[in-house]
């Protein structure tokens, strides 16, 4: 069987485990629970139970093997001790159970259990199990819920799919009661098999899905993550992702800046935003956003009516809406004289408005209407009403109920997707929620992950409009080849030489000793002095680079200098000579440019405002390579301080496109030598008035060949 028969195999079997005829338990008295929330959900099928030592277990007979069985199952849920479990699977795989939730712990989470799991897929062979060390699945739509404990009490009528590493975060969310309308809970543990990337791929087969959430501690596979997305992506049914586990590459960033400004956690963020994935901070924001999300229709832009009924929730509402990129753009003349004529004279009509005193009688639906009204008469793209319920039982909310419908109805008539943002998570009674729904109208919970949420719409649209513009290339991700060398650092000026033969401006120059420097009269002056070791990335750091040196002889001086230096305060250092380079004239601004290899995600490219206060500025974007010239062009007139090379406030302008050019060499230099490239930078990558951007600082590390 083919790679390609495998895989269809396999998705086929899933398929077989989310939406079983037949179901078998294997293990103890742990199980009891999980059956009875099998059953409570509705399973319509077979229930077994596997127990060689009991005769019954939750009411139901025990069989004392598999092989046991009267017929053979869909789908067996395994909690067993870790020492028996991979004899369980084998005995499944081999009477042809279609696939396994593997529960029981011990495995790769643990030290020492790595061999154990590898045992465990062996015994596997062509079945696929989940876990180990998994809670289980949820299929709430078709009834079929096998987990552990608890994960909520959804109906049919689901259309989320939650796809998490660990089980805590799908109690959460299944435990949080918020209207988001789940379809599938699935947890999948170690990913010994069954990776995020397999089940992405297969719940987006269901129609009956709208969006997914995925919680993830690792990226087993990102080339597979990436064929998902770009099916997600060609769907348009949004991911929401959040990335836990988030870490930096501390042990790499003595060589270079780009390790320390990007690490792993960027290179990730830039993964999802390469796939449209939404990316976000906590659970109830992935709630929250989840539901804008699949009961809004699509958000077009960030044009953003913000209602309100108090003049905090303005002040503060609005902070975090323009913090999250919302636009609450005032009235115009038009809508303001609209509003004038149902506010009362000292209210004036603003966005966000204020309408804690402006609707007299709040029970007059036409009165709050009519407000509602003028205030969405401007082109909008989308309306928030932000305030806060009453408890239930605690205070008549009629008021609310009236004023909160009117609102939906204003919206719905101009068209706009609208959201109500209760500022206290916890307040906002389910029979409100749903009839808000009905109405159109999103119910929002927290005035923080409310308008987050709000705003997270806007950003999948933006992303999703993207990638529509892009080809399935410039989405999918390679398979990237793992070299476990740490590689062998150039000098700059071997690395310099790689930059040249691929096509990069570089400044130029003489390699002279301390004994030969009769070169020097072959170069124009003023130039830079540099120390040559393939040791040294920080030069400044220790007194290995001189600039502006203005004559020949000053030139031999600081060779002889800093040979000098470098002998008595850095004996290890290996020097094999000096660089002499002429300094470069016409700068505009001082850019950093990075490549380096990310363990399973291949090659990351790093653009930032560069020189030696890169660290200290952090103004950078990160792509995944391969990237088009637009994806590059993108990220760098992203920087905050782009406008610095665009001629901001009278400077000269600086040749972006010739930057964009060297940018994209480099890139494609790191692709070209994909199998032996570990790590490349330039900086500064400086950028003139009009001519080429000239690479005039480089380190490299490559295995060697």
């Amino acid at each position: 069987m083919n790679y390609y028969s495998k895989r269809e195999n396999r998705r086929a079997r899933l398929k077989r485990m989310l939406a079983p005829k037949t179901a078998v338990f294997v293990g103890g008295a742990a199980m009891v629970s999980g059956i009875a929330y099998c059953r409570a959900r509705g399973f319509r099928g077979n229930i077994y139970v596997v127990n060689p030592r009991r005769s019954n277990l939750a009411d139901i007979p025990c069989f004392p093997t598999l092989a046991s069985l009267p017929e053979i199952p869909d789908l067996a849920y395994v909690a067993v001790p870790r020492d028996n479990l991979v004899s369980v699977v084998r005995d499944a795989s081999e009477i042809g159970v279609g696939g396994a939730i593997c529960n029981s712990s011990g495995f790769s989470e643990m030290h020492g259990g790595e061999r154990s799991q590898r045992d465990l897929v062996e015994a596997a062979g062509g079945m696929p199990i989940i876990g180990p060390n998994c809670p289980g699945v949820g299929n709430f739509v078709d009834r079929s819920v096998f987990m552990m404990d608890h994960f909520g009490g959804f109906g049919d009528d689901g259309c989320v799919a939650i796809i998490s590493n660990g089980g805590a975060y799908l109690s959460d969310v299944g435990c949080a009661d918020r209207s988001l309308p789940v379809a599938y809970s699935i947890g999948l543990g170690n990913q010994a098999m069954i990776s995020a990337a397999d089940m992405l791929d297969v719940v987006l087969d269901d129609d009956r899905v709208r969006a997914v959430n995925l919680y993830l501690e690792g990226i087993v596979d990102p080339a597979l993550l990436s064929a998902a997305g770009l099916k997600a992506a060609r769907k348009g049914i949004p991911v929401v992702v959040i990335k836990g586990g988030r870490t930096t590459a501390g042990r790499r960033a003595s060589q270079s800046h780009t390790a320390s400004l990007a690490g792993d956690d960027i290179v990730a963020s830039a993964l999802f935003k390469r796939l449209g994935f939404v990316e976000v901070r906590t659970p109830m924001e992935a709630v929250e956003t989840l539901k804008m999300l699949v009961y809004a229709p699509k958000v077009r832009g960030r044009r953003t009516a913000f209602v309100t009924s108090s003049g905090s929730y303005a002040v503060l509402g609005s902070d975090i809406a323009e913090a999250a990129g919302l636009d609450l753009q005032p009235p115009s003349p038009a809508a303001a004289t609209r509003l004038e004529k149902h506010l009362p004279p000292f209210v004036h009509p603003a966005n966000p408005l204020d309408i804690s005193s402006a609707h007299g009688n709040d029970t007059d639906f036409d009165v709050n209407l009519s407000i509602y009204r003028a205030f969405l008469s401007d082109d909008h793209d989308l309306a928030v009403e932000v305030m806060c319920y009453p408890a239930e039982g605690e205070w008549d909310s009629a008021g609310w109920d009236i004023t909160t419908r009117a609102f939906a109805q204003a919206a719905s008539e101009r068209g706009l997707p609208a959201a109500f943002v209760n500022t206290v998570p916890d307040m906002l009674p389910k029979s409100v929620r749903e009839r808000m729904i009905a109405d159109g109208l999103v119910p929002l919970m927290g005035i923080d992950n409310g308008l987050r949420a709000v705003a997270n719409a806007v950003r999948f649209s933006e992303l999703a409009d993207t990638l529509a513009r892009q080809t399935d290339g410039e989405i999918l991700l390679p398979k990237h080849s793992s070299i476990a060398s740490a590689g062998v650092a150039l000098d700059e000026a071997d690395a310099k030489a790689e930059l040249r033969a691929s096509g990069i401006t570089v400044p130029r120059g003489i390699v002279v000793t301390v004994e030969r420097t009769d070169q020097l009269a072959e170069i124009n002056f003023p130039v830079a002095v540099k120390a040559l070791s393939a040791g040294l990335a920080h030069k400044s750091e220790v007194g290995a680079v001189a600039l502006q040196v203005e004559t020949a002889d000053a030139a031999w001086q600081s060779v002889n200098a800093m040979a000098k230096k470098l002998k008595d305060s850095s004996p290890e250092l290996c020097l094999r000579g000096f660089l002499v380079e002429e300094m470069v004239k016409d700068a505009v601004g001082e850019l950093l440019v990075g490549v380096r290899r990310v363990d399973r995600l291949g090659l990351a490219l790093t653009i930032g405002i560069g020189g030696t206060e890169a660290e200290l500025l952090r103004d950078t974007a990160t792509v995944l390579l391969p990237a088009s010239r637009d994806a590059i062009a993108d990220a760098l007139r992203s920087l905050r301080l782009f406008p610095v090379f665009c001629g901001w406030r009278g400077r000269p302008k600086g040749d972006v496109e010739a930057a964009i050019d060297a940018i994209q060499k480099f890139a494609q230099f790191a692709s070209i030598n994909e199998k032996r490239f570990i790590e490349a930078e330039i900086n500064p990558l400086i950028v003139r008035q009009g001519q080429r951007a000239v690479a005039v600082d480089a380190v490299m590390r490559l295995t060697q060949t």
